[in-house]
């Protein structure tokens, strides 16, 4: 694909037109029902790509440690930052017996917490952190005993701008900033690093992963399936049903390898005349706070990079499952993890600067009430769309020009997958 980027419209009006290998007619919709599509995928991207697990902020001391759960992966993984600062990655077994590790009352929930040392409670085998042997219990009992050979496994673990990342191929070569591309090197400089306030959410959806993703990949259903949720939006809207929207139209799109981002308008950070009461009195809407913090720094190339001053965010959807939001606010990251072919894990964090007044927060609360109600709009049609493309009834999605990103990933999955098989 073109490494272009494209923040105008071509002379022809439209964006599609840039990015010719795309094509322009309907896309096949099989890689959204097929279940042999869906071990497919899950050996040749989730299992070959980049993954994200968390902040640095989340392990901020020696021995701290959180832990993911990755189902459909068959493995949970420790995420642990060592004695030397650095933070590294390992599946939660005892290469002993290969028992859980690190877990609580349920062997399946996500745990965090902080050790000097890995201790497995079945038998009492101790680690060091970075997954070496610390000690055995019942030495005596060993036989023709290689301790050094007894590690935990390690899992290529990397950090990029404060996020950590896993990659689960044992062949990979290629570091996550050279894998994350262009794309990512234009937010490099933007203040990710904390504290933070955050907020988290998430949900359990009867849907293919992609689906939910491409409800975040367009903004063409704006005015109509947040009509509830965005008064300029619908207003506009309802002026001009079949005209361009000014707050809803994409103001430029990229597209890099196998990487996407989007920016768009959005309703202002600031009264109008659909503001709600409860928004006068907090000085804060679906958009952010009013009276925007500028203790960020300079802003990086990538963000806002058409300069509008119609912006509002930008939506950066590193593959295959990483998105990265910008706002007023702050940055917001969606994770969309595949439970089954038809279902999903959607998990979102938002991070905020610390309110400095009560105000602030309450603010910040009602502005992170406004994203879960429309979070949850944008859930609303997914496991009733996946139903009917269960039923078979459809063979093809039929996108127009504003939703080039979903064109863009569903073939990005198919070329994975065909190169994956071809490689066999």
């Amino acid at each position: 694909m073109t490494d272009e980027a494209v923040l105008t419209k071509p002379a022809s009006g439209h964006w599609t037109d840039a990015y010719p290998e795309l094509g322009r007619g309907q896309v096949s919709l099989e890689d959204c029902v097929s279940e042999d599509f869906y071990r497919k995928e899950i050996e040749h991207v989730f299992k070959k790509t980049w993954l994200y697990m968390g902040r640095v902020e989340q392990a901020p001391r020696s021995g701290s440690y959180f832990t993911r759960e990755l189902a459909f992966l068959n493995t949970s993984i420790i995420v642990v930052r060592g004695k030397d600062g650095v933070i590294r990655a390992l599946h939660n077994v005892c290469p002993h017996r290969g028992n859980k590790m690190l877990w609580e009352d349920d062997p399946f929930k996500e745990v965090q917490g902080r050790a000097p040392l890995l201790y497995c409670r079945f038998h009492g085998w101790r680690y060091h952190l970075d997954g070496s042997l610390h000690s055995a219990t019942r030495e005596d009992l060993l036989l023709d005993f290689d301790a050094d050979s007894c590690r935990v496994p390690a899992i290529q673990c990397e950090v990029w701008e404060g996020f950590i990342f896993v990659n689960l191929n044992p062949h990979n070569t290629e570091s996550v900033r050279d894998y994350l591309g262009e794309l990512a090197h234009g937010l490099e400089g933007y203040r990710f690093e904390g504290p933070h306030q955050v907020y988290k959410f998430s949900a359990e959806l009867q849907c293919n992963w992609k689906i939910f993703l491409d409800g975040f990949a367009e903004s063409y259903h704006g005015p109509y399936l947040h009509a509830s949720s965005f008064g300029s939006v619908t207003a506009e809207a309802r002026e001009a049903l079949n005209k361009p929207n000014p707050f809803t139209d994409a103001l430029g799109y990229q597209l890099k390898g196998p990487h996407r981002m989007y920016s768009f308008a959005g309703e202002p950070s600031r009264k109008t005349p659909y503001s709600k009461p409860i928004e006068c009195v907090m000085e804060a809407s679906a958009a952010g706070p009013w009276t925007k913090r500028t203790d960020r720094g300079p802003m990086p190339p990538g963000m806002n990079p058409t300069r509008s001053d119609k912006y509002g965010f930008d939506s950066y959807q590193f593959f295959p499952n990483f998105v990265l939001i910008f706002g007023a606010s702050g940055f917001t990251v969606h994770t969309h993890w595949p439970t089954g072919p038809h279902s999903h894990l959607f998990e979102t964090e938002m991070f905020y600067q610390p309110p400095r007044t009560h105000k602030e927060r309450l603010g910040q609360e009602l502005t992170v009430t406004y994203l879960n109600d429309i979070i949850l709009e944008d859930a609303s049609p997914s496991e009733g769309l996946q139903a009917m493309l269960n039923s078979g009834a459809l063979t093809h999605f039929t996108m127009n020009d504003e939703e080039i990103l979903l064109r863009h990933l569903h073939k990005v999955v198919g070329d994975y997958v065909a190169a994956g098989e071809a490689a066999r």
